[in-house]
Protein backbone atom coordinates (compact mmCIF):
# COMPACT_ATOMS: atom_id res chain seq x y z
CA UNK A 1 0.00 0.00 0.00
CA UNK A 2 2.94 2.40 0.73
CA UNK A 3 4.28 2.39 -2.58
CA UNK A 4 0.51 2.71 -4.17
CA UNK A 5 1.01 5.96 -2.17
CA UNK A 6 3.46 7.34 -3.13
CA UNK A 7 2.42 7.51 -6.24
CA UNK A 8 0.16 9.75 -5.34
CA UNK A 9 2.13 11.99 -3.71
CA UNK A 10 4.14 12.24 -7.21
CA UNK A 11 0.98 13.20 -8.87
CA UNK A 12 0.21 15.74 -6.85
CA UNK A 13 3.55 17.36 -6.69
CA UNK A 14 3.98 16.70 -10.50
CA UNK A 15 6.98 14.63 -9.96
CA UNK A 16 6.85 11.70 -12.12
CA UNK A 17 10.33 12.38 -14.22
CA UNK A 18 12.46 13.54 -11.77
CA UNK A 19 11.01 11.32 -8.55
CA UNK A 20 11.68 7.97 -7.77
CA UNK A 21 8.97 6.73 -5.46
CA UNK A 22 10.04 4.80 -2.62
CA UNK A 23 8.02 1.26 -1.90
CA UNK A 24 10.06 0.10 1.50
CA UNK A 25 8.66 1.95 3.83
CA UNK A 26 11.52 1.48 6.52
CA UNK A 27 14.28 2.77 4.20
CA UNK A 28 14.95 6.19 5.12
CA UNK A 29 16.89 8.29 2.05
CA UNK A 30 19.05 10.92 3.69
CA UNK A 31 20.99 13.96 1.20
CA UNK A 32 23.83 12.82 -0.60
CA UNK A 33 22.91 8.98 -0.16
CA UNK A 34 24.65 7.09 -2.74
CA UNK A 35 22.68 4.85 -4.96
CA UNK A 36 23.29 1.93 -7.67
CA UNK A 37 20.89 1.77 -10.26
CA UNK A 38 20.60 -1.29 -12.69
CA UNK A 39 19.63 -1.44 -15.62
CA UNK A 40 18.62 -4.95 -17.41
CA UNK A 41 20.05 -5.18 -20.78
CA UNK A 42 17.12 -6.51 -22.79
CA UNK A 43 14.96 -5.26 -20.32
CA UNK A 44 16.27 -1.88 -19.18
CA UNK A 45 13.85 -1.58 -15.94
CA UNK A 46 16.02 0.31 -13.38
CA UNK A 47 16.49 -1.69 -9.75
CA UNK A 48 17.73 1.35 -7.01
CA UNK A 49 19.61 -0.18 -4.45
CA UNK A 50 20.37 2.46 -1.47
CA UNK A 51 24.09 2.25 0.04
CA UNK A 52 25.11 2.34 3.29
CA UNK A 53 27.77 5.24 2.10
CA UNK A 54 27.40 8.39 1.03
CA UNK A 55 29.07 11.29 -1.41
CA UNK A 56 30.87 12.95 1.25
CA UNK A 57 32.39 9.46 2.41
CA UNK A 58 33.13 8.38 -0.81
CA UNK A 59 35.59 11.97 -0.78
CA UNK A 60 36.57 11.20 2.51
CA UNK A 61 35.19 14.57 3.79
CA UNK A 62 32.56 12.58 6.16
CA UNK A 63 31.82 16.05 8.08
CA UNK A 64 31.08 18.24 4.57
CA UNK A 65 27.80 19.43 4.60
CA UNK A 66 25.92 21.30 1.73
CA UNK A 67 23.38 23.08 3.36
CA UNK A 68 19.44 22.90 1.94
CA UNK A 69 16.32 24.35 1.17
CA UNK A 70 12.63 23.18 2.51
CA UNK A 71 9.42 24.02 0.88
CA UNK A 72 6.05 23.11 1.65
CA UNK A 73 4.50 20.97 -1.60
CA UNK A 74 1.30 20.00 -0.06
CA UNK A 75 -0.45 21.77 2.78
CA UNK A 76 -2.70 19.41 4.31
CA UNK A 77 -2.12 16.55 2.18
CA UNK A 78 -4.84 14.03 2.44
CA UNK A 79 -5.69 11.14 -0.77
CA UNK A 80 -8.73 9.78 -0.73
CA UNK A 81 -10.19 8.52 -3.85
CA UNK A 82 -13.60 7.26 -4.26
CA UNK A 83 -14.62 4.64 -7.07
CA UNK A 84 -17.83 3.33 -7.66
CA UNK A 85 -17.15 0.80 -10.93
CA UNK A 86 -19.91 -1.19 -12.89
CA UNK A 87 -18.37 -2.16 -16.18
CA UNK A 88 -17.33 -5.45 -18.38
CA UNK A 89 -14.03 -6.04 -19.32
CA UNK A 90 -13.33 -9.19 -22.26
CA UNK A 91 -10.93 -11.47 -20.28
CA UNK A 92 -9.89 -14.97 -21.89
CA UNK A 93 -11.73 -17.42 -24.35
CA UNK A 94 -12.66 -19.68 -21.49
CA UNK A 95 -15.86 -21.50 -19.85
CA UNK A 96 -13.83 -20.66 -16.48
CA UNK A 97 -12.92 -16.57 -17.31
CA UNK A 98 -15.90 -16.26 -18.80
CA UNK A 99 -15.52 -14.62 -21.89
CA UNK A 100 -15.47 -11.43 -19.82
CA UNK A 101 -14.80 -9.78 -16.15
CA UNK A 102 -17.62 -7.49 -14.71
CA UNK A 103 -16.96 -5.32 -12.14
CA UNK A 104 -19.34 -3.28 -9.36
CA UNK A 105 -17.36 -2.04 -6.98
CA UNK A 106 -16.67 1.20 -3.88
CA UNK A 107 -13.77 2.26 -2.70
CA UNK A 108 -12.26 4.43 -0.34
CA UNK A 109 -7.86 4.45 -0.77
CA UNK A 110 -5.35 7.19 0.74
CA UNK A 111 -4.42 8.74 3.67
CA UNK A 112 -6.83 9.50 6.08
CA UNK A 113 -4.65 12.20 8.31
CA UNK A 114 -4.05 15.27 6.16
CA UNK A 115 -0.17 15.97 6.70
CA UNK A 116 2.06 18.24 5.07
CA UNK A 117 4.19 17.25 2.31
CA UNK A 118 7.47 18.56 1.81
CA UNK A 119 10.68 18.69 -0.39
CA UNK A 120 14.35 18.76 0.75
CA UNK A 121 16.75 19.68 -1.55
CA UNK A 122 20.40 19.83 -1.57
CA UNK A 123 22.38 22.55 -2.16
CA UNK A 124 23.82 21.38 -5.54
CA UNK A 125 25.61 24.19 -6.62
CA UNK A 126 28.09 23.58 -2.94
CA UNK A 127 28.24 20.12 -3.83
CA UNK A 128 29.49 20.93 -6.75
CA UNK A 129 31.98 23.48 -6.31
CA UNK A 130 33.11 21.04 -3.62
CA UNK A 131 33.54 17.82 -5.26
CA UNK A 132 33.29 18.61 -9.16
CA UNK A 133 36.43 17.60 -11.28
CA UNK A 134 38.26 16.11 -7.85
CA UNK A 135 40.31 12.73 -8.38
CA UNK A 136 38.39 9.70 -6.78
CA UNK A 137 39.95 7.59 -4.37
CA UNK A 138 40.13 4.46 -6.42
CA UNK A 139 39.76 2.03 -3.56
CA UNK A 140 36.53 4.05 -2.40
CA UNK A 141 35.12 3.27 -6.00
CA UNK A 142 36.08 -0.40 -6.18
CA UNK A 143 34.91 -1.16 -2.45
CA UNK A 144 31.19 -0.21 -4.27
CA UNK A 145 31.37 -3.25 -6.82
CA UNK A 146 29.81 -1.49 -9.89
CA UNK A 147 29.07 -4.11 -12.35
CA UNK A 148 29.58 -2.45 -16.23
CA UNK A 149 25.53 -1.52 -16.42
CA UNK A 150 25.09 -0.03 -13.15
CA UNK A 151 25.26 3.83 -12.35
CA UNK A 152 26.10 6.04 -9.42
CA UNK A 153 23.94 8.47 -8.07
CA UNK A 154 23.47 9.91 -5.06
CA UNK A 155 20.05 11.43 -3.16
CA UNK A 156 20.05 15.55 -3.86
CA UNK A 157 16.14 15.99 -2.75
CA UNK A 158 14.20 14.22 -0.83
CA UNK A 159 9.91 14.03 -0.55
CA UNK A 160 8.61 13.23 2.86
CA UNK A 161 5.82 13.45 5.51
CA UNK A 162 5.56 16.40 8.30
CA UNK A 163 3.55 13.82 10.67
CA UNK A 164 2.27 10.39 11.32
CA UNK A 165 0.03 9.58 9.16
CA UNK A 166 -2.66 6.64 9.07
CA UNK A 167 -3.05 5.36 5.95
CA UNK A 168 -6.43 3.32 5.14
CA UNK A 169 -7.67 1.35 2.27
CA UNK A 170 -11.07 -0.13 2.16
CA UNK A 171 -12.97 -1.66 -0.57
CA UNK A 172 -16.21 -3.71 -1.35
CA UNK A 173 -16.08 -6.11 -4.67
CA UNK A 174 -19.45 -7.71 -5.99
CA UNK A 175 -18.23 -9.56 -9.05
CA UNK A 176 -14.74 -9.44 -10.38
CA UNK A 177 -12.59 -6.59 -11.78
CA UNK A 178 -8.46 -7.41 -12.97
CA UNK A 179 -8.14 -6.91 -9.41
CA UNK A 180 -6.84 -10.51 -8.68
CA UNK A 181 -3.67 -8.23 -8.82
CA UNK A 182 -4.20 -6.93 -5.53
CA UNK A 183 -1.94 -9.16 -4.16
CA UNK A 184 0.92 -7.73 -6.20
CA UNK A 185 -0.49 -4.52 -6.91
CA UNK A 186 -2.68 -2.85 -5.11
CA UNK A 187 -5.79 -4.04 -6.94
CA UNK A 188 -8.96 -5.32 -5.78
CA UNK A 189 -9.46 -8.44 -4.81
CA UNK A 190 -12.02 -11.00 -6.72
CA UNK A 191 -15.50 -12.10 -5.33
CA UNK A 192 -17.79 -10.26 -2.95
CA UNK A 193 -16.50 -8.99 0.15
CA UNK A 194 -14.79 -6.46 2.09
CA UNK A 195 -11.42 -5.51 2.74
CA UNK A 196 -10.08 -2.75 4.99
CA UNK A 197 -6.52 -2.18 5.79
CA UNK A 198 -4.38 0.64 7.85
CA UNK A 199 -1.26 1.50 8.80
CA UNK A 200 0.31 4.27 10.40
CA UNK A 201 3.61 5.98 8.35
CA UNK A 202 5.78 7.40 10.81
CA UNK A 203 6.72 11.14 11.06
CA UNK A 204 9.61 11.85 8.52
CA UNK A 205 9.25 8.93 5.87
CA UNK A 206 10.50 9.08 2.62
CA UNK A 207 7.60 8.90 0.05
CA UNK A 208 9.93 9.89 -2.82
CA UNK A 209 13.45 10.86 -3.39
CA UNK A 210 15.29 12.47 -7.00
CA UNK A 211 19.20 11.00 -7.66
CA UNK A 212 21.65 13.12 -9.84
CA UNK A 213 24.17 11.18 -11.52
CA UNK A 214 27.89 10.61 -10.50
CA UNK A 215 29.70 10.54 -13.84
CA UNK A 216 34.07 9.90 -14.56
CA UNK A 217 34.39 6.61 -12.22
CA UNK A 218 36.35 4.97 -14.75
CA UNK A 219 38.14 7.98 -15.67
CA UNK A 220 38.76 8.32 -11.60
CA UNK A 221 37.56 12.16 -11.92
CA UNK A 222 34.54 12.60 -10.11
CA UNK A 223 31.77 14.55 -12.32
CA UNK A 224 28.21 15.07 -11.45
CA UNK A 225 25.52 15.59 -14.08
CA UNK A 226 23.69 19.02 -15.09
CA UNK A 227 20.56 17.28 -14.95
CA UNK A 228 18.26 15.01 -12.44
CA UNK A 229 18.17 11.80 -13.58
CA UNK A 230 14.58 10.72 -14.28
CA UNK A 231 15.54 7.58 -16.87
CA UNK A 232 12.27 5.75 -16.84
CA UNK A 233 10.30 7.46 -19.18
CA UNK A 234 12.86 6.90 -21.61
CA UNK A 235 13.46 3.22 -20.99
CA UNK A 236 9.37 2.39 -21.23
CA UNK A 237 9.07 4.18 -24.14
CA UNK A 238 11.74 2.21 -25.99
CA UNK A 239 10.63 -1.14 -24.60
CA UNK A 240 7.22 -0.40 -26.22
CA UNK A 241 8.17 0.98 -29.27
CA UNK A 242 6.22 3.73 -28.78
CA UNK A 243 6.95 6.21 -31.41
CA UNK A 244 4.50 9.30 -30.27
CA UNK A 245 6.19 12.61 -29.36
CA UNK A 246 2.88 13.57 -27.60
CA UNK A 247 3.29 15.84 -24.36
CA UNK A 248 -0.13 14.31 -23.06
CA UNK A 249 0.03 10.69 -23.07
CA UNK A 250 1.27 9.20 -19.96
CA UNK A 251 3.89 6.27 -21.02
CA UNK A 252 2.15 3.85 -18.79
CA UNK A 253 -1.03 3.83 -20.23
CA UNK A 254 0.51 3.75 -23.88
CA UNK A 255 0.47 0.41 -23.76
CA UNK A 256 -1.63 -1.63 -26.07
CA UNK A 257 -2.35 -5.39 -26.42
CA UNK A 258 -1.08 -5.40 -30.16
CA UNK A 259 2.41 -3.46 -28.92
CA UNK A 260 2.79 -6.29 -26.21
CA UNK A 261 2.59 -8.82 -28.87
CA UNK A 262 4.33 -7.67 -30.94
CA UNK A 263 7.47 -7.48 -28.70
CA UNK A 264 6.83 -11.03 -27.56
CA UNK A 265 7.50 -12.53 -31.20
CA UNK A 266 10.42 -10.27 -31.83
CA UNK A 267 11.82 -12.26 -28.96
CA UNK A 268 10.58 -15.65 -28.15
CA UNK A 269 11.82 -17.34 -31.18
CA UNK A 270 15.47 -16.48 -29.34
CA UNK A 271 14.47 -18.62 -26.02
CA UNK A 272 13.50 -22.02 -28.69
CA UNK A 273 17.15 -23.21 -28.46
CA UNK A 274 16.43 -24.44 -24.58
CA UNK A 275 14.61 -26.80 -25.70
CA UNK A 276 17.32 -28.52 -27.25
CA UNK A 277 19.52 -29.01 -24.42
CA UNK A 278 19.21 -32.57 -23.08
CA UNK A 279 17.04 -33.59 -20.77
CA UNK A 280 19.18 -34.33 -17.99
CA UNK A 281 20.77 -30.37 -18.60
CA UNK A 282 17.19 -28.82 -18.31
CA UNK A 283 16.70 -30.22 -15.26
CA UNK A 284 19.96 -29.60 -13.78
CA UNK A 285 19.43 -25.80 -14.97
CA UNK A 286 15.76 -25.64 -13.44
CA UNK A 287 16.73 -27.31 -9.64
CA UNK A 288 19.94 -24.57 -9.65
CA UNK A 289 17.52 -22.07 -11.19
CA UNK A 290 15.13 -22.78 -8.21
CA UNK A 291 17.57 -22.59 -5.23
CA UNK A 292 19.26 -19.56 -6.49
CA UNK A 293 15.22 -18.12 -6.21
CA UNK A 294 15.83 -18.40 -2.53
CA UNK A 295 17.75 -15.09 -2.69
CA UNK A 296 17.14 -12.56 -5.34
CA UNK A 297 20.44 -11.21 -4.75
CA UNK A 298 21.97 -14.29 -5.88
CA UNK A 299 19.54 -14.37 -8.99
CA UNK A 300 20.41 -10.52 -9.72
CA UNK A 301 23.91 -12.18 -9.85
CA UNK A 302 23.56 -14.92 -11.95
CA UNK A 303 21.93 -12.31 -14.57
CA UNK A 304 25.13 -10.29 -14.00
CA UNK A 305 27.13 -12.62 -14.51
CA UNK A 306 25.92 -14.44 -17.59
CA UNK A 307 26.37 -10.84 -18.86
CA UNK A 308 29.55 -10.48 -18.09
CA UNK A 309 30.59 -13.78 -19.74
CA UNK A 310 30.31 -12.69 -22.93
CA UNK A 311 33.44 -10.31 -22.54
CA UNK A 312 37.19 -11.11 -22.30
CA UNK A 313 38.27 -10.78 -19.10
CA UNK A 314 35.26 -11.81 -16.77
CA UNK A 315 35.72 -13.20 -13.14
CA UNK A 316 34.87 -16.14 -11.90
CA UNK A 317 31.49 -16.67 -9.90
CA UNK A 318 31.80 -15.62 -6.17
CA UNK A 319 28.46 -17.24 -5.64
CA UNK A 320 28.78 -20.87 -5.36
CA UNK A 321 25.18 -21.19 -6.55
CA UNK A 322 26.06 -19.05 -9.29
CA UNK A 323 29.11 -21.04 -10.32
CA UNK A 324 26.74 -24.32 -10.29
CA UNK A 325 24.61 -23.07 -12.39
CA UNK A 326 27.49 -21.53 -15.31
CA UNK A 327 28.93 -24.77 -15.09
CA UNK A 328 26.06 -26.82 -16.19
CA UNK A 329 25.98 -24.14 -19.15
CA UNK A 330 29.60 -24.24 -19.40
CA UNK A 331 29.04 -27.76 -21.18
CA UNK A 332 31.35 -28.31 -24.31
CA UNK A 333 28.29 -29.41 -26.81
CA UNK A 334 26.14 -26.24 -25.30
CA UNK A 335 25.80 -23.85 -28.49
CA UNK A 336 26.25 -19.67 -28.10
CA UNK A 337 21.94 -19.68 -29.02
CA UNK A 338 21.51 -22.09 -26.24
CA UNK A 339 23.83 -19.83 -23.84
CA UNK A 340 22.09 -16.58 -25.09
CA UNK A 341 18.55 -18.35 -24.36
CA UNK A 342 19.68 -19.23 -21.03
CA UNK A 343 20.52 -15.84 -20.32
CA UNK A 344 17.23 -13.82 -21.87
CA UNK A 345 15.20 -16.48 -19.53
CA UNK A 346 17.67 -15.68 -16.99
CA UNK A 347 17.00 -11.89 -17.54
CA UNK A 348 12.99 -12.06 -17.61
CA UNK A 349 13.32 -14.23 -14.45
CA UNK A 350 15.55 -11.54 -12.90
CA UNK A 351 13.04 -8.66 -14.31
CA UNK A 352 9.60 -9.59 -12.49
CA UNK A 353 8.89 -8.37 -8.96
CA UNK A 354 8.89 -9.88 -5.41
CA UNK A 355 8.49 -13.55 -5.17
CA UNK A 356 6.84 -14.64 -8.79
CA UNK A 357 10.14 -15.78 -10.04
CA UNK A 358 9.96 -18.54 -7.20
CA UNK A 359 6.59 -19.58 -7.82
CA UNK A 360 6.96 -20.30 -11.39
CA UNK A 361 9.81 -22.20 -10.94
CA UNK A 362 7.91 -24.08 -8.42
CA UNK A 363 4.73 -24.31 -9.79
CA UNK A 364 3.35 -28.10 -11.31
CA UNK A 365 3.99 -29.11 -14.96
CA UNK A 366 0.34 -28.69 -14.77
CA UNK A 367 -0.06 -25.56 -14.08
CA UNK A 368 2.56 -24.24 -16.33
CA UNK A 369 1.05 -25.75 -19.61
CA UNK A 370 -2.17 -23.84 -18.55
CA UNK A 371 0.02 -20.60 -18.46
CA UNK A 372 1.55 -21.91 -21.34
CA UNK A 373 -1.47 -21.86 -23.42
CA UNK A 374 -2.82 -18.20 -21.89
CA UNK A 375 0.48 -16.78 -23.93
CA UNK A 376 -0.56 -18.85 -26.82
CA UNK A 377 -4.18 -17.31 -26.45
CA UNK A 378 -2.56 -13.64 -25.62
CA UNK A 379 -0.10 -14.22 -29.27
CA UNK A 380 -3.31 -15.02 -30.63
CA UNK A 381 -1.56 -18.70 -31.91
CA UNK A 382 -4.60 -20.67 -30.60
CA UNK A 383 -7.97 -20.21 -29.07
CA UNK A 384 -6.98 -22.45 -26.03
CA UNK A 385 -9.43 -22.51 -23.43
CA UNK A 386 -9.08 -22.77 -19.63
CA UNK A 387 -9.92 -26.57 -18.67
CA UNK A 388 -12.82 -26.92 -16.50
CA UNK A 389 -10.79 -27.83 -13.59
CA UNK A 390 -8.22 -25.65 -13.06
CA UNK A 391 -4.40 -26.88 -11.02
CA UNK A 392 -5.37 -24.91 -7.77
CA UNK A 393 -2.53 -22.12 -8.15
CA UNK A 394 -4.93 -20.85 -10.88
CA UNK A 395 -8.32 -20.64 -9.03
CA UNK A 396 -9.77 -17.66 -8.03
CA UNK A 397 -8.12 -18.11 -4.90
CA UNK A 398 -4.79 -19.38 -6.14
CA UNK A 399 -1.65 -17.44 -5.28
CA UNK A 400 -1.05 -17.38 -8.99
CA UNK A 401 -4.78 -16.22 -9.88
CA UNK A 402 -3.54 -12.57 -10.36
CA UNK A 403 -1.08 -13.90 -13.29
CA UNK A 404 -3.84 -15.69 -15.37
CA UNK A 405 -5.98 -12.16 -15.09
CA UNK A 406 -2.78 -10.89 -16.33
CA UNK A 407 -2.45 -13.00 -18.97
CA UNK A 408 -6.14 -12.87 -20.16
CA UNK A 409 -5.84 -8.58 -20.85
CA UNK A 410 -7.28 -6.56 -23.48
CA UNK A 411 -6.42 -3.20 -24.35
CA UNK A 412 -9.58 -2.43 -22.05
CA UNK A 413 -7.52 -3.97 -18.78
CA UNK A 414 -3.94 -2.77 -19.47
CA UNK A 415 -5.85 0.82 -19.30
CA UNK A 416 -7.54 -0.51 -16.19
CA UNK A 417 -4.34 -1.46 -14.70
CA UNK A 418 -2.23 1.24 -15.43
CA UNK A 419 -4.52 3.65 -13.63
CA UNK A 420 -4.02 2.46 -10.58
CA UNK A 421 -0.30 0.75 -11.32
CA UNK A 422 2.14 2.31 -8.56
CA UNK A 423 5.53 0.89 -10.43
CA UNK A 424 6.20 3.64 -13.25
CA UNK A 425 9.32 2.04 -14.12
CA UNK A 426 7.77 -1.03 -14.85
CA UNK A 427 4.42 -0.44 -16.33
CA UNK A 428 1.42 -3.13 -16.86
CA UNK A 429 2.40 -3.83 -20.99
CA UNK A 430 5.76 -4.48 -19.60
CA UNK A 431 4.94 -6.81 -17.15
CA UNK A 432 2.70 -8.82 -19.63
CA UNK A 433 5.56 -9.24 -21.99
CA UNK A 434 8.11 -10.14 -19.21
CA UNK A 435 5.90 -12.83 -18.06
CA UNK A 436 4.93 -14.23 -21.06
CA UNK A 437 8.76 -15.02 -22.07
CA UNK A 438 9.16 -16.27 -18.57
CA UNK A 439 6.38 -18.70 -18.52
CA UNK A 440 7.39 -19.45 -22.32
CA UNK A 441 11.17 -20.35 -21.27
CA UNK A 442 10.36 -22.62 -18.52
CA UNK A 443 7.68 -24.54 -20.48
CA UNK A 444 10.70 -25.25 -22.91
CA UNK A 445 12.92 -26.13 -20.01
CA UNK A 446 10.34 -28.79 -18.54
CA UNK A 447 10.54 -32.44 -19.34
CA UNK A 448 8.74 -33.10 -22.77
CA UNK A 449 5.93 -35.89 -22.52
CA UNK A 450 5.02 -37.40 -25.87
CA UNK A 451 1.46 -36.58 -27.17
Amino acid sequence: MFAAETKAVLKQVGGHGALISNKNLNEKMDLLTLVKVTEGRIWPVPKYQAMEYTLPELMEESEFTPGFEEEVLVNDFTNTVETSQSGKFEGAHSPEIKGEVSANSETVDGAATPVCIMRKKANIRAVRNRFGGRKLIKNNVDMLGLKDRDKLMFVYQTIYNTGPVKLARSSKMDGSIIGSCHKMFNMFVKGSKKEQTSFTVPEKSTFAYGLMEITGLQEENLNISCEPWGGHRGVIDMLIGNDSSSDDTDSTSCTTVQQVKKEIKKKEHLLQPLADFPESTRQNLLKSLSELLEDRDALTLLEQTLDQRSKAGNEPPKSQGVSSFVDFLDDPSTTSAQKDAAYMLVSAMDTLPDDLPALLTSCSPDTLRVLNQLVDSLNGDTQTKLPESLPPPLQEDGELRWVVELLCSTNQTLEQLSDRWDQPDFPPGVMLEVLSLAVRGLSLMQTRTDS
